[in-house]
């Protein structure tokens, strides 16, 4: 009932009515649970129906321009898109989670941004909070178009990996909330990662942002935030040792060890 009528300071409240049954006082706990319903729910209705308009773009399908209702749009194929409603249920044993709902909509938006963007695989990386607002952020293979290629191609580092290699084996993509659009973050290079070691920032959720700081950090919080992905991803990426190694012509990659000669399965990862 609380909750209900002060969805605000619902906790509040709660703490005051439990210190009115701790004090023994009932009379005034009569008096304080007289409450009067002041919602506006015009108001209410009016916010419930502008969410569903918002919302409802995740689930239309593509349309015909007016000038040509019958070309319809091609549905784009989709991907190998996580299946985030079975995993959320694995996470909230761990105590983490969206909630249903979220969980929800993250699904259709992973599986609508895999067919606009052509991918072969799409899996939530996680979200991170900023001070203004926070990013989803979604892995995905790195193939990017000529289009968005071309784009990078004025600030491209000579030492930075190219896609699909390294630190740039996986593309970003990051969106406020879970029907926003899906934005796509700049290929890391190395003096990013070097100079976000040095440096402690929070993140407001402005991709656009410039980063001041000391040591100074050359980039916008788009390339902040791609720097600490690549660091939070190595940081925790686990190899079994007898099953990987270094490419002996690239120190920078991991290939997967040759199984025995005589075909058998390749030994487990050692315990001690």
């Amino acid at each position: 009932m609380l909750v209900q009528h002060y969805p605000n300071n619902a906790l509040e409240k709660i703490e005051e009515v439990s210190y009115l049954l701790k004090s023994g006082d009932q009379h005034h706990i009569d008096e304080f649970l007289k409450i009067e319903d002041k919602r506006n729910y015009d108001a209410v209705a009016k916010s419930l129906s502008e969410h569903v308009s918002t919302v409802e773009a995740l689930f239309a399908g593509p349309k015909a321009p007016e000038d040509d209702p019958d070309n319809v749009p091609e549905v784009g194929p989709v991907g190998m898109v996580q299946n985030l409603l079975a995993d959320s249920k694995v996470f909230q044993w761990a105590g983490v989670g969206f909630g249903e709902q979220e969980a929800y909509l993250l699904q259709k938006s992973l599986k609508k941004l895999s067919g606009e963007q052509n991918l072969t695989t799409a899996r939530l990386f996680g979200k991170i909070l900023g001070t203004e607002s926070d990013y989803y952020i979604v892995e995905t293979d790195n193939n990017a178009d000529e289009e968005a290629a071309a784009a990078e191609e004025e600030g491209f580092d000579v030492d930075q990996e190219a896609k699909g290699v390294g630190a740039n084996m996986y593309a970003y993509f990051v969106a406020s909330t879970a029907y926003s659009a899906w934005t796509r973050l700049p290929d890391v290079s190395p003096k990013d990662i070097e100079a976000s070691r040095l440096i402690k920032v929070l993140l407001t959720g402005d991709l656009d942002r410039d980063i001041i700081t000391n040591p100074f950090f050359f980039g916008k919080e788009r390339n902040y935030l791609r720097a600490q992905i690549a660091r939070i991803s190595h940081g925790t990426t686990l190899l079994a040792r007898p099953m990987w190694k270094l490419d002996p012509d690239n120190e920078r990659l991991m290939v997967a060890e040759e199984g025995p000669e005589d075909g058998g399965e390749l030994p487990l990862p050692s315990t001690t």
